[in-house]
């Protein structure tokens, strides 16, 4: 008799190995409960920050964590300040 492990008690390789072998979530699912209302999203302008995510080809990351090295703001604060220095020197145009 095959006894199914639990998917909560799994470590992240484990885990990994499961689903990819195409395993059964509802063990996950079924203690599930309902979460309390957040109410409406909030306007975009309301938040300082917006979490949003680019591909780039790993020797370029590579390059961007050499520059940004022990920076406090690190690879996104390079990120944010080039897009920055992009936007100002294009202020007014459009892009084609």
């Amino acid at each position: 008799m095959t006894t199914r492990r639990d998917p909560r008690n799994m470590s992240r390789d484990e885990l990994v190995a499961y689903f990819g072998s195409g395993g059964d979530i509802s063990e996950l699912l079924r203690g599930a409960v309902r979460g309390p209302d957040l109410g409406p999203a909030p306007d975009p302008a309301d938040i300082p920050m917006l979490v949003t995510g680019v591909r780039l080809p790993s020797a370029t990351v590579q390059r961007l964590d050499a520059i940004a090295g022990s920076d406090k703001g690190g690879r996104s604060g390079l990120i944010r300040r080039a897009i920055d220095e992009f936007l100002d020197r294009h202020a007014g145009e459009a892009l084609a």
